[in-house]
């Protein structure tokens, strides 16, 4: 893909972001089995559930990736929260270390009854703010006036009523 204008770099990050081969091959001007041939051999396999969460997350918000280097995507926050939903959708490929951020990451939230939420125009990204009524039981800060892609997404983006790990949590599996 050398004449295409597509470094690995940003096929790299344009996967992240939860783009399809056909999406980026069409900004490419290339086929999208140039753009799936190269994906692979970079070692990045399509799942179909963090593309599904990617895609919910782009509903609510334009989360800022730059060209080069990292953005606000890749940060802690918004890594946990991707683990979290992808966990909540049932996401079976996830390993017990990002189960284990993910359920930390929630009961931290709980414990310091907070909600994340997203600004691109701070440095970080992602900061949290104290819980109100409105937030409902809503892991993330999300406008009343903006609908849910759907109802899944919905209810993984609610707290559970028990922190993770204790005894009666409700179980993740």
């Amino acid at each position: 893909m050398p004449d295409s204008g597509l470094t690995d770099a940003t096929l790299v990050k344009l996967f992240h972001l939860g783009q399809t081969d056909n999406e980026i091959a069409g900004t490419y001007s290339i086929t999208k089995q140039a753009v799936s041939k190269r994906r692979l051999k970079l070692g990045l396999e399509r799942k179909p559930v963090s593309q599904r969460v990617n895609g919910y997350l782009a509903h609510r918000w334009a989360i800022w990736a730059p060209q080069e280097g990292t953005g606000h995507h890749n940060r802690h926050s918004a890594k946990a929260l991707k683990i979290w939903l992808r966990l909540q959708l049932g996401d079976s490929t996830l390993s017990q270390k990002q189960i284990h951020l993910a359920e930390m990451w929630v009961r931290g939230l709980m414990e310091r009854n907070e909600v994340l939420c997203y600004d691109p125009d701070t440095e970080d990204g992602w900061y949290y703010r104290s819980r109100t009524w409105r937030d409902r039981r809503l892991i993330i800060d999300w406008p009343e006036e903006i609908p849910f892609p759907d109802e899944d997404f919905e209810e993984a983006l609610k707290l559970p009523s028990r922190p993770p790990g204790e005894p009666g949590a409700e179980p993740f599996e």
